[in-house]
């Protein structure tokens, strides 16, 4: 029998990648995204024929709560996977940008994240050896500057996933998280635009799907992707304050 997985976010970038790396492994997978346009059109493509979706935003009771209905109509109530991967993200100094814009990466990155776990909670707990993957990010080693509220938002993300990995322990329920760094995406090339030193992005989506996968079957809470990202992680965790912020500025390019 094929195992299952929901994805949000999945309409593009690595949502989109993730999804079509599991599909071809034989998942089937729940794509799920607040563009219903791009999820309808993404459905139609022939590697997701045995796969199944719709609309899903984040940042709503009521259709987070349709979505999850959804998925279980479609698996027969069984969740082995959740990747909770729907993020939007605002680039630019904290003081220039709107509130609205700041206020829209809480609403998705933190409480959209929150509430989807939460919502999921059941099916997660009722699939035996299940899995919960959150999408996480460097910018929670240390604060990023014009990234303030993402960073920000990505160290709840962290949080949440060291908390739920232990309380969801007496669940049978496996919690983890990516962390990756700036990825060649449209969200990706947003994040460097103001990191003047910071190189383009060359690491494409796959190689966060492989860490998805990597987390599902090899266990571990926090999977930091790429050398250099280890690194610097490493050292923030050992360097006492100031080394920490010398090295945040040579990494950042700040």
């Amino acid at each position: 029998m094929s195992r299952t997985m929901m994805i949000t976010g999945a309409a593009r970038g690595i949502g989109l990648t993730t999804a079509r790396y599991f599909a071809e492994k034989g998942w089937r997978v729940g794509l799920y995204d607040c563009d219903s346009e791009a999820i309808t059109e993404v459905l139609q493509q022939p590697e997701f024929g045995r796969c199944f979706g719709g609309v899903c935003d984040v940042t709503d009771d009521e259709s987070v709560a349709y979505a999850l209905q959804h998925f279980a109509e479609q698996t027969h109530d069984i969740m082995d996977v959740l990747v909770n991967n729907a993020g939007v993200l605002s680039a630019g100094y904290f003081e220039e940008l709107e509130l609205k814009e700041q206020n829209k990466m809480i609403e998705v990155n933190v409480l959209g994240v929150m509430r989807v776990a939460h919502a999921a909670f059941p099916l997660l707990r009722e699939t035996p050896g299940s899995t919960l993957v959150n999408l996480c990010s460097v910018s929670s080693i240390h604060g990023v500057p014009t990234l303030a509220i993402y960073s920000a938002s990505k160290f709840f993300v962290n949080g949440f996933t060291e908390a739920l990995a232990l309380e969801w322990e007496r669940h049978g329920i496996h919690v983890a998280c990516v962390k990756p760094p700036i990825i060649n995406t449209q969200m990706g090339a947003a994040a460097g635009a103001f990191l003047s030193e910071t190189p383009a992005p060359t690491l494409e989506p796959i190689v966060v799907a492989e860490a998805i996968d990597r987390a599902i079957h090899k266990g571990g809470t926090g999977h930091i992707i790429g050398t250099g990202s280890k690194i610097w992680g490493l050292l923030d965790r050992w360097l006492p304050e100031a080394g920490r912020e010398w090295v945040a500025r040579k990494v950042l390019g700040f």
